[in-house]
């Protein structure tokens, strides 16, 4: 039977969105083989810390023009490509990377002269020796901001062609470099070891995005033209999201902020804490974020909002099927979780403490912010930029004020907490104020379908607690093989008792992530065992 047309493409963006969660699988596999080294190496430490301050700068700035410039520039460089042709698209690329090459090599600039105000107003309560170490580093880091220009315009490229596999390459580049650096360097380099290995990492994602680039050079021509229309386009189209992440992304100043006047060690707990968090958030929600954006655009495009509608249900309901269990099973085997991944060398028994506080009050967050993730795309494809900004704002100010309720009692914990409910807060905002043509009829469904997961999540759990208490009865050699068995044994039993209780309770959203897989997983497979065209 031949598929409809509304079929094919559900079915394209499934098999787009496997082949991206599959790189990020990968790219997360070699950044936990990172994250091991790193903290076996430095620990949860006052030098960490001033590590992770300085490395703030860059990574805020990256993340704050990332998402604004592709939601502006994608939709202008592929109208000027329909329109006008391949020729005057790209002459058009090239100026806006121009203009835009100037401007994050201006910010470069004022980070490196004003490295020690910016360091003072991230860590206030930072001693001198930790303030002129972090100065040190975000001054070596700053090279890497000129360079966003460059690799976030490439990877907006590769994205208009189809191509979502080469943007998908750095991030495991970079983590590889990472990792071996700090194996080989760090004992004559110390913490800066990272610092150089996160600026060869930013020239290595220029050089492995650049074939798309290097096909169309007759026609790209790098200048600066401040006047260019298409430039102060994106710039238009991209503010107010530019807005709504500058709030978003303070979320990580905030937390460090705070923790700069706690003991040593808190940021870095909270910090690994947040890189396990990642795990499942960045694997599962990324993939899909980047593939439905522009999918639901061309939906919201073609007045096709009654299929946007039922895809954006589909998308929370698989979204929470898959994130509400990971959360819960999280906070259960935390202890054995972080020792497993990170208790060797400089981490030691006090590190495990702070990061397992940490992760408990944490693990909320995974699946509040993989459907206010996946809401966001919806907004702004119905070109509504503001209800995002407006809601990251509150969640932010709402966030601050749990803040300094909690850090008294829970210290560093207070933080985590602070962040949970503040995610799970906004999400009732979103919910609230959905367009009526997306949400009609439909939360009833939504949230029978929630219950279905939670039903069959409180299965596993009931399961994975009694399971956690046998453990403590036995026992278990100390050695890393033994307790990567247990934890390994005892997640695989949680897995199988979930999707025997997802059989009974949510059977439907079962069905359709294993469709999506197996569509996925086939399309790979396939494109693996087909040879590469021959070279005219």
């Amino acid at each position: 039977m031949s598929e409809t047309p509304e079929r094919s493409r559900v079915t394209r963006v499934a098999v787009s969105a496997v082949w991206v969660v599959a790189l990020a699988v990968l790219a997360k596999i070699l950044g936990v083989g990172k994250d091991i080294v790193v903290a076996a190496r430095f620990g949860t430490t006052s030098t960490m810390d001033a590590w992770l301050v300085a490395a703030t700068v860059p990574m805020l700035i990256g993340n704050w023009f990332r998402s604004p410039i592709r939601s502006g520039f994608v939709p202008l460089f592929t109208e000027r490509l329909e329109n006008e042709g391949e020729e005057a698209a790209w002459r058009a690329g090239g100026t806006f990377l121009g203009n835009f090459l100037v401007m994050t090599s201006l910010i470069a600039i004022v980070v490196w002269v004003w490295a020690s105000a910016i360091i003072s107003g991230i860590a206030p309560g930072f001693g001198e020796e930790s303030h002129a170490l972090a100065v040190s580093l975000v001054r070596i880091l700053s090279v890497s901001i000129a360079l966003a220009a460059v690799t976030g315009t490439f990877r907006n490229l590769n994205h208009v062609y189809g191509n979502f596999v080469l943007p998908g390459l750095p991030r495991l580049a970079t983590n590889f470099i990472t990792m071996v650096a700090v194996i080989v360097l760090s004992a004559r380099f110390g913490i800066h070891v990272l610092a150089y290995a996160w600026v060869f990492g930013s020239i290595t994602s220029v050089l492995i995005q650049s074939p798309t680039v290097l096909r169309h050079r007759k026609h790209m021509r790098i200048r600066v033209d401040l006047r260019d229309p298409m430039f102060w386009g994106v710039m238009k189209l991209g503010l107010p999201l530019f807005i709504g992440m500058a709030g978003a992304k303070l979320d990580e100043v905030i937390d460090r902020v705070f923790a700069s006047m706690l003991s040593a060690g808190s940021i870095s707990g909270l910090s690994y804490a947040l890189r396990l968090i990642d795990l499942p958030k960045e694997i599962l929600v990324a993939g899909f974020w980047t593939v439905l954006f522009p999918f639901y655009s061309r939906l919201a495009a073609r007045g096709e909002t009654e299929v946007l509608a039922d895809r954006l249900n589909a998308s929370m309901r698989i979204v929470f099927f898959m994130l509400f269990p990971i959360s819960i099973a999280m906070a259960l085997l935390a202890e054995p979780f972080v020792s497993v991944v990170f208790q060797r060398g400089a981490f030691d028994e006090q590190s495990v403490e702070y990061t397992v506080a940490a992760l408990l009050l944490y693990t909320p967050t995974i699946w509040a912010l993989g459907l206010t993730t996946t809401m966001i795309s919806a907004f702004v494809a119905m070109k509504d930029t503001k209800t995002p900004v407006i809601a990251g704002f509150i969640r932010l100010g709402v966030k601050v004020a749990l803040v300094f309720a909690f850090i008294g009692p829970f210290q560093h914990a207070g933080v985590a907490l602070s962040t949970s409910l503040s995610h799970v807060f906004k999400l009732a905002l979103f919910l609230i104020w959905l367009p009526p043509v997306l949400k009609k009829g439909r939360l009833r469904t939504l949230f029978r379908a929630f219950g279905g997961t939670v039903a069959a999540t409180a299965v596993m759990a009931a399961t994975l607690f009694f399971l956690g208490r046998l453990v403590l009865w036995m026992p278990i050699p100390p050695s890393l093989a033994a307790r990567v068995a247990v934890l390994g044994g005892t997640a695989l039993v949680g897995v199988g008792v979930y999707v025997g209780a997802a059989r009974v309770f949510a059977r439907r959203e079962l069905t359709e992530m294993w469709e999506t897989i197996r569509s996925g997983v086939g399309d790979i497979l396939k494109k693996m065992r087909r040879r590469p065209p021959k070279e005219p």
